[in-house]
């Protein structure tokens, strides 16, 4: 018992730590030639004793280390194929901003440590400067378009010409069938005032006047007949106007004219030895365009 005590205590006198010193080795980023937005990788390759463990609370914060550094990633892969265990750490670091002259910068130095049998171990890097380099001159020559701020471009001009033919030709697809179905259901108002039965009477009377008169009268006597049968919507008798009249109350002040012209048609078809006199083609007309007012609500 007092020799395997005494032989570990030697074992400790020799190695107080009961693990060998991590080897750690750096490769580091080129120290110049940087401008902002660049970004630098330092990779860092620590070997140890197999079943040391890093302690993930050691590895540096992801975010602004300064206004002129910033870690963008810290990653770490363990080879677990080698007998004496390596971790491989990769930083990498962006520059986000740019000086108006050169500057030197340091990566910082790194602190790891490492759990093996309960105790703790550590491995360092030593910090590593490089150079940041403007992007620009801090003054430039201000002629020929070298002005330190340039107005952005235009965009570029796309040619609508598809877009614009194809939105033309779905308006005019709309457009038609649009009229059409205010056709079917609303007709066009404009050409069915044209073709009212008085309407266009009136305008084949007033071919008649350079006609004689017993034949334009007779003839004009024809046509009202047939606005009066279209109007009426069936044929139209002296028997049956006070009825025709009774349904349309808006015409009812026609009575008097209305019995007028059919006593003129009872004489001209129905009577002999009609008076001339009594053959007015003017009478008619002004018949003809009494109903077409009606027929437009002017009266």
């Amino acid at each position: 018992m007092t020799r395997y005590a005494a032989f570990m205590l030697m074992a400790l006198w020799c190695n107080p730590c009961g693990a060998a010193d991590p080897m750690v080795s750096v490769l580091n980023p080129r120290p110049f030639g940087y401008v902002i937005g660049d970004m630098l990788i330092q990779q860092i390759t620590v070997k140890l004793d197999s079943g040391a463990v890093l302690d993930e609370k050691s590895l540096p914060k992801v975010g602004r280390i300064n206004a002129w550094l910033e870690l963008r990633s810290a990653e770490v892969s363990e080879d677990s194929a080698m007998s004496d265990g390596q971790y491989d750490i990769k930083l990498t670091y962006q520059l986000p901003n740019s000086p108006l002259e050169i500057k030197t910068l340091e990566l910082p130095a790194q602190k790891f440590l490492f759990n093996h049998l309960g105790k703790v171990s550590e491995a360092k890097t030593a910090e590593w400067p490089i150079t940041l380099a403007p992007i620009t001159p801090e003054e430039v020559l201000a002629r020929d378009g070298l002005e330190a701020l340039r107005p952005d471009l235009p965009p570029p001009g796309i040619d609508t010409t598809g877009y614009r033919l194809r939105v033309f030709a779905y308006t005019a697809a709309l457009a038609a069938i649009v009229l059409y179905w205010a056709y079917r259901f609303f007709g066009i108002p404009f050409l069915a005032r044209r073709r009212r039965p008085f309407t266009l009477a009136y305008r084949e009377l007033s071919k008649l006047q350079g006609l004689p008169a017993e034949s334009a009268f007779t003839q004009a006597m024809a046509r009202l007949h047939q606005a009066l049968n279209q109007t009426a919507g069936k044929s139209l008798f002296a028997e049956n106007v006070d009825q025709f009249l009774a349904n349309h109350p808006s015409r009812g002040r026609l009575a008097p004219l209305m019995q007028q012209f059919f006593a003129l048609s009872r004489q001209e078809f129905f009577a002999t030895g009609v008076a001339s006199q009594q053959r007015s083609l003017q009478w008619l007309m002004d018949f003809c365009r009494t109903w077409r007012d009606v027929e437009r609500g002017a009266v």
